[in-house]
């Protein structure tokens, strides 16, 4: 077992007697740092374990001896003295340190020396293991990851220098190597690494694992896998999401998309000559059915032919029905310019996956999101799978609130218990992302206004009319004495007035937030609560708060809270709201909250949805076309090509 030696742990053994021998374990008293690397040294030359012996005398230990093999004991592979020397000199000479420069989490580093210590310093890396890390660095593609942003060095010239090096320095050097490329992805994996139950200093809280020096060990003797599984995020999202990338994927590499040309609104039963090339667009994501391309097993997203794409014929069988307008062209196939009935349906179904208002109208936000090209539409979703990594492991129960999608939900046990729409922070007042945890709700609670919305917004209006503060059921507070006074006897004009007194609302239904507030004190003073203005929960685009998220049923996502909770019973925060008292209910159980910006989202179904980048924060895109081409540019890169 590893024993605790200042910054180190080193595994010291008595030698095995027979089956069954007792270990003894060396226990050493705290020893100062500056200390600390002589002294680890004389211990490892003075211990009697075959790996000690080994690299002490010319003669390795036999398992005539009752000694067990190294190739039991260690990482996999028998190994000549000099060679765990040069990786024990290598590791107490800070090697990790000048590797990674504050490029993970310090304790990371710790469990990279703790693994070394506990094979006594012998290699991590069989030549298996090696195979099996690189395939794992290629497989860094299905996580949306790119293998050149992981990785700086070439692996195979690493492995090489593990196996085929001449010196023992090299050859140990490229172990540590190996090794670093390990933690690498592993923390890529995983979103940020860190290891012995500690935070890394971000803004969510990192993944925090133990178990980084018996996964490495692992991984080195493994010919598949390498436990990066283990350091990967369990929320529901990501897993639907690596499905989701590899289908759109399957798009791209079919062909893609054509963009549909600019021009009046489209609206049902008109004829445009752009029909044809919206109703190819809206097959290439199965918006609509596109005769002989969709898996009819599966229902899973299928790309048209690339021949498609470009106008040529359809294949015969076509079935598409024409509009007695129509004819058919030189070579028979069925084409129509009339926007019909099947396709203002599937604009509709695009339009809901889309966040924009569902009218079936193909105007300027529509033919925006059409036009959208897929690769831009991959890069975000490997961005919102590497946001999701950034979350960590997920918690049994928690509240997900996603800005773009403009939803709340509460989830337990993988599973979505409830859900509701959303109101959001505008461009101009963004709602943070972040992540905390719920510890209280109030049942018609009073609203302290902010000194910004009272300066900016208010006392504009108690300039020309004082007496808005008592119609919208506010009080009026001198905050030098903390005692209300009349809005009329208030100098309005004054340009500090906005700091010395305070609007408050008191209960009622008129209260800005509603019947309901949901509190997780933070840094931004944001909160979940309730609004008057229900009808603003019909709109498409609900980005209307000053920063907090106003909940379209407060009183429900609080009771679901309450119905896991010791303290706080459902029944009583319903009838303490219909019953229009004020008071605060502390929760025992804290439930986590996630605040996020995905803007691609899959459902229970697997469907797809691409929210509007409502923040411009273009989320995902990296260096990639944002709109598909037109037939013409199309056109114009094949001539180029041929």
């Amino acid at each position: 077992p590893p024993v605790r030696l200042g910054r180190y742990a080193l595994a010291a053994h008595r030698p095995e007697r027979g089956r069954t021998g007792p270990v003894a374990v060396t226990t050493v008293a705290a020893i100062p740092d500056p200390l600390m690397k002589p002294f680890l040294l004389s211990v490892a030359l003075a211990s009697v374990s075959p790996l000690a012996l080994a690299q002490h005398s010319p003669d390795p230990v036999s398992k005539d001896a009752g000694t067990a093999s190294l190739e039991d004991r260690m990482a996999g592979e028998s190994v000549e003295a000099g060679l765990p020397q040069a990786i024990e000199t290598s590791v107490l000479d800070d090697w990790f340190e000048t590797e990674f420069d504050e490029e993970v989490h310090p304790s990371v580093i710790k469990a990279a020396r703790r693994a070394y210590t506990q094979t006594m310093f012998e290699p991590v890396w069989t030549e298996q293991g090696a195979a099996a890390l690189q395939t794992a660095a290629r497989d860094l593609f299905d996580l949306g990851l790119a293998k050149g942003e992981v990785l700086d060095s070439n692996l195979q010239a690493i492995v090489d220098q593990r196996f085929s090096s001449d010196s023992d320095e090299a050859r140990a050097e490229g172990d540590l190597r190996l090794s670093a490329a390990w933690l690498r992805i592993a923390s890529a994996v995983s979103g940020g690494l860190a290891d012995e139950g500690e935070a890394a200093e971000s803004e969510r809280a990192a993944a925090t694992y133990a178990l980084i020096p018996e996964k490495l060990i692992e991984a080195g003797k493994s010919d598949g896998s390498l436990g990066f599984e283990a350091f990967e995020t369990d929320y529901p999202q990501y897993e639907r999401l690596k499905d989701l990338l590899d289908e759109y994927r399957g798009i791209r590499d079919a062909g893609g998309w054509l963009a549909v040309p600019d021009g009046d609104t489209i609206e049902p039963g008109d004829t445009d000559p752009r029909v044809p090339a919206l109703r190819d667009r809206l097959e290439a994501e199965n918006f609509i059915e596109a005769a002989d391309t969709t898996d009819k097993v599966t229902g899973s997203l299928q790309a048209r032919p690339a021949s498609f794409e470009t106008g040529d014929d359809k294949p015969e069988g076509d079935t598409e029905e024409t509009s007695v307008k129509d004819g058919d062209d030189e070579k028979g196939t069925k084409k129509t310019e009339t926007y019909t009935e099947e396709l203002v349906e599937g604009v509709k179904a695009f339009q809901r996956h889309h966040g924009i208002k569902v009218d079936g109208l193909v105007g300027p936000s529509t033919l925006e999101a059409l036009n959208e090209s897929v690769e831009s539409k991959i890069a975000r979703i490997a961005g919102s799978l590497d946001r999701w990594r950034q979350q960590g492991m997920a918690d049994d129960e928690y509240v997900w609130v996603n800005i773009p999608s403009y939803r709340a939900e509460g989830w337990r046990d993988g599973e979505r218990k409830i859900g509701m729409k959303a109101i959001v922070g505008t461009p101009a007042n963004p709602t943070p992302t972040f992540n905390d945890q719920i510890e209280y709700v109030v049942a018609n609670p009073k609203w302290y206004m902010p000194v910004s919305i009272l300066r900016n917004e208010k006392v504009p209006r108690l300039q020309e009319d004082p007496g808005y503060a008592k119609r919208a059921n506010f009080s009026v507070v001198d905050r030098s004495t903390g005692e209300a006074v009349s809005a009329y006897s208030v100098d309005w004009t004054d340009p500090g007035v906005a700091s010395e007194y305070r609007l408050v609302q008191q209960p009622g239904e008129n209260n800005a937030l509603g019947d309901l507030k949901i509190i997780f004190p933070n840094q931004y003073s944001v909160y979940l609560h309730g609004t008057p203005g229900k009808h603003l929960f019909d709109r498409a685009k609900r980005a209307f708060s000053h920063g907090c998220v106003r909940l379209e049923q407060p009183i429900e996502m609080a009771e679901w809270l309450a119905g896991s909770d010791r303290k706080v019973e459902p029944e009583t925060v319903e009838r303490t709201v219909e019953a229009e008292e004020h008071e605060r209910f502390d929760f025992k159980r804290r439930v986590p909250v996630h605040i996020t910006y995905m803007t691609v989202t899959v459902d229970e179904s697997g469907q797809a949805h691409f929210w509007r980048d409502i923040y411009d924060r273009a989320e995902g895109i990296r260096q990639v076309e944002k709109y598909a081409s037109s037939e013409e540019a199309a056109g114009h890169d094949q001539e180029k090509r041929g």
